[in-house]
């Protein structure tokens, strides 16, 4: 009697186990790539929003450089054919050709980049200075 207890009780967690791992893997099944995503920046500086990459996509940033001193940046999703590559890319404003170097990353909002350190000393310091050019203090 103690033992077909025990294994009804084993079977019952054995099956809610089970019925909990196939739950999970439906919400797994269900979550893409997020990367952030900008068109076209310059100089290390985007507009920067979020993407959800499709099937067979990866994050990537994308840098290059028109005419030799117009730094430009790029950031999104990618096949993963286009990835870690250098491809020729026509500049569409004024038809310029550049050079653009892709690298990609395969987890969530990877693709930051370097990011810009902004500090409030500097900031702080230059509003004084203004005011008391200006006869503030």
């Amino acid at each position: 009697m103690v033992l077909s207890t025990f294994k009804t009780n084993l079977n019952m967690k054995g099956s809610v186990f089970t019925a909990f791992v196939m739950v999970m893997s439906l919400f797994c099944l269900g979550q893409t790539l997020e990367c952030f995503r900008c068109e076209l920046g310059f100089w290390d500086v985007c507009y920067t929003t979020k993407t959800n990459c499709s099937d067979g996509e990866l994050c990537y940033v994308g840098f290059g450089k028109a005419a030799s001193v117009l730094d430009i940046k790029v950031m999104g999703c990618l096949p993963v054919e286009g990835c870690n590559k250098t491809t020729v890319v026509e500049f569409l404003a004024n038809k310029t050709l550049y050079t653009l170097k892709t690298t990609c990353c395969e987890e969530d909002f990877c693709n930051t980049g370097p990011s810009i350190q902004l500090s409030l000393a500097p900031l702080l310091l230059t509003i004084l200075l203004i005011a008391e050019t200006m006869g503030v203090f």
